[in-house]
């Protein structure tokens, strides 16, 4: 009769247990041998302990305690197994408890070969046929190795059974790394210490060497002669120690005589007293420089990059060390690690210049704990200034370096600055405006200032060289821009009658037509474009465009500045016609790239640190930004409001260029009128909605209409609300 399933089963689930209960049986078992064979390594109280304790000693040699230990562990094990059902421990950890006592039995095998003892007390009978196989096969010196390995390996999986074992190997193979690690690095520094201070070992070959070899021989042996016998022998001299070159490059400050400011009998230029002098040199130490330039490589090696640093350079604010990139470097593996060194440096921010124009090297820069202020009068006292060939000077700073930068706003010719809040443009331009008035008078230069924010530059009102009062209100800037578009053209008209070219050539023979005298130059200063571009982004873009063409050869020339750098104020076309540009601080890489078309304005620290983009192109140059005080501003102001009071444009002039052309736009001017004649009051808002025209054009519109008497003048200063005189009698 066939089996059921379930009396196969139960037959199957039998055999199961029976197999668990001789598991168990043996586990009793193995740690039974283990206690007696542990107790008969030290006591060979009894016959069965003794002999237990012989035979083991007999097999496995001197490693006997360490196999009686192990067995007393591993019985247990097995008999917990069978009493659970269920394995505690995985085979491969049993095997390698036991490949790592055969491993210690056949290195104690091997290791008593030298000594000559017994083998049989060694390595037993299992160490010694397994050395001798391995130094049969392979020699004594890999069987070691093998056996090592083996040994180790063995004992690490053996471990990782337990519930804390992985967790203790890594933190055993981390110990291991560090400690390597840290050794490695001493080694190093002690090795670089040695190179420092250590002698050259021989000298280059040649007859010079050769006779000064002889000569300094002869030389001893006439002085031995020389000296008698019982004279006492002095020690001789220390040699001198060997050195390395310094690291760190110093720049020494040229003095240059300032010629006293002279003038034209009827203006007088200020005198230099009226600046202060330049604070004392702070110059950064030699321990601190050599410190951090020890921390760069340490840091760079710790990424993997090997580099030295060739020279540390220190400059007013920041201080540039030149990186030596090792073979196979990559420049692109140094720049990426710029914050990981600011963080290692405690700087607040670094900059990489990678590689630095016309040298070998990647420049590092670092701020400076102390950094020193630029002053005015420092630049205008400096070589640079007094001999420099530029038409009109404008002092920028100082470069990392140290050399002063001199550059000439003819050349330029338009100058656009930008930065954050707080970063130095305002400071910038106010520092500007004091180079321009120490070195022209009003009748060589004319200034128009526009500054929305009302705070800088109204500093220099009732400056002679001012061409009309500082523009406060963005609704006259694009009334003053079309003035100005206007005296560009009427200065071509004047060349075009004298056969020039430009402003230049047109001062080294003047006509008539300005009654013999030179032609002034004009610089038109915005302060702050933002304010504009949302007034009237459509007349100020097309004017200032206009402008940077065509203005450069009539002496005009522009500066303005920003603070939001974004691509909605400073548009491609501005961009385009400005090839020379400023920028401080900013707030991203993004606001970067759209004034510099590049990374590393989001990198400076601020107060005056700038990035200049010279007009003939190349990569920008970090200067550290000039500045004029308050005081010193006020002093030169008063003294040119002391010589005269400005000659302003009249404010016909000044209406005749913002009146719209009749011949251009008359059509719309009739509509205009039909529209205002049926309104009690008109606003510039309602033109534009109703005309579908632009706010500047409706600007433009209204004050036609108050020129040709149709409506009155704003009801108040700050309303735009003008009441209409001539209205249709029918409404």
């Amino acid at each position: 009769m066939p089996k059921t399933r379930k009396s196969a089963a139960g037959g199957a689930s039998g055999l199961r247990v029976e197999r668990w209960d001789i598991l168990g049986f043996l586990g009793f078992m193995l740690g039974a041998l283990g206690l007696l064979a542990l107790i008969g390594q030290f006591s060979r109280d009894g016959l069965v302990v003794a002999a237990v304790g012989t035979g083991m000693a007999e097999v496995v040699g001197r490693a006997a305690p360490l196999a009686a230990l192990a067995l007393l562990i591993l019985g247990p094990v097995l008999l917990v197994a069978g009493a659970r059902r269920r394995l505690i421990i995985g085979r491969g950890h049993l095997a390698a408890v036991l490949l790592f006592v055969v491993a210690l039995t056949a290195l104690a095998d091997l290791a008593a070969r030298d000594g000559a003892p017994a083998i049989s007390q060694a390595g037993g009978w299992i160490g010694r046929r397994v050395g001798d196989g391995l130094f049969v096969s392979v020699g004594l010196g890999p069987a070691y190795l093998i056996l090592s390995l083996v040994a180790v390996a063995s004992l690490a999986f053996a471990i990782t059974a337990l519930p804390w074992g992985v967790t203790a190997i890594r933190i055993l193979g981390r110990g291991v790394i560090v400690a390597v690690n840290v050794a490695a690095r001493a080694v190093r520094r002690a090795g670089t210490r040695l190179g420092a201070r250590a002698r050259p070992l021989f000298r280059p070959a040649g007859p010079d060497s050769d006779r000064a070899e002889t000569t300094e021989a002869a030389a001893d042996a006439r002085e031995d002669s020389a000296i008698p016998a019982s004279a006492p022998i002095e020690p001789p001299e220390d040699p001198p120690e060997w050195r390395q070159e310094p690291l760190i490059r110093l720049r020494s400050e040229t003095e240059v005589e300032v010629e006293p400011p002279s003038g034209d009998g009827r203006w007088e230029l200020p005198p230099l007293d009226l600046l202060k002098r330049p604070q004392g040199e702070a110059r950064v130490s030699t321990d601190e420089i050599r410190a951090k330039a020890t921390l760069i490589e340490e840091t760079l090696a710790s990424f993997g990059i090997e580099a030295t640093v060739a020279e540390a350079i220190p400059g007013p604010v920041v201080t540039q060390y030149l990186l030596r990139p090792g073979p196979g470097v990559k420049v692109a593996r140094i720049t990426a690690l710029a914050n990981d060194l600011a963080l290692k440096l405690a700087a607040r921010s670094i900059r990489i210049e990678a590689p630095v124009p016309g040298q070998p090297y990647v420049g590092l820069e670092t701020p400076n704990d102390e950094p020193l202020t630029v002053t005015v009068r420092e630049v205008m006292e400096s070589e640079a200034w007094v001999t420099s060939k530029a038409g009109i000077r404008l002092a920028l700073g100082k470069d990392v370096v140290g050399d002063v930068r001199v550059v000439d706003i003819t050349a330029m010719p338009h100058l656009l600055v930008a930065g954050a809040t707080g970063a130095g443009k305002s400071v910038c331009l106010t520092s500007l405006l004091t180079c321009l008035l120490y070195q022209l008078t009003p009748d060589e230069l004319q200034l128009i200032l526009i500054d929305p924010k009302m705070v800088e530059l109204v500093t220099f009102e009732d400056v002679p060289h001012l061409r009309m009062p500082v523009i406060t209100d963005v609704n006259d800037v694009v009334p003053v821009l079309t003035w100005v578009s206007n005296e560009m053209a009427r200065r071509y008209r004047i060349f075009n009658k004298a056969g020039v070219r430009n402003v230049d050539r047109y001062n080294a023979d003047p006509t008539d037509e300005t009654n013999g005298q030179p032609m002034p130059y004009l610089i038109v200063v915005i302060d702050e474009l933002a304010d504009l571009m949302m007034t009237a982004p459509g007349d100020v873009e097309r004017l200032l465009a206009r402008l940077a063409q065509m203005a450069r050869a009539t002496g005009i020339h522009l500066v303005i500045s920003t603070q939001r750098p974004s691509v909605d104020v400073v548009t491609g076309l501005i961009k385009a016609n400005f090839p020379t540009r400023i920028s401080f601080m900013v707030s991203s890489q993004a606001d970067s790239r759209t004034i510099l078309d590049g990374a590393g304005a989001e990198r400076l620290i601020g107060r005056g640190d700038m990035l200049y983009a010279p007009p003939e192109g190349g990569k920008p140059i970090r200067i550290q930004g000039v500045y004029a005080g308050d005081d010193e501003i006020k002093a030169v102001v008063e003294h040119w409001r002391a010589q005269g009071e400005p000659e302003f444009v009249s404010t016909d002039a000044l209406s005749n260029a913002d009146t719209i052309s009749e011949n251009e736009d008359e059509p719309l001017f009739v509509e205009a009128t039909e529209l205002v004649m049926r309104h009690e009051s008109i606003t510039p808002d309602l033109l534009s909605r109703k005309l579908r025209i632009g706010r500047s054009k409706a600007l433009k519109l209204a004050h036609r209409l108050q020129v040709e008497g149709f409506v009155g003048p704003p009801d108040e200063p700050q309303s735009l609300r003008r009441r209409v005189l001539q209205r249709d009698p029918a409404d």
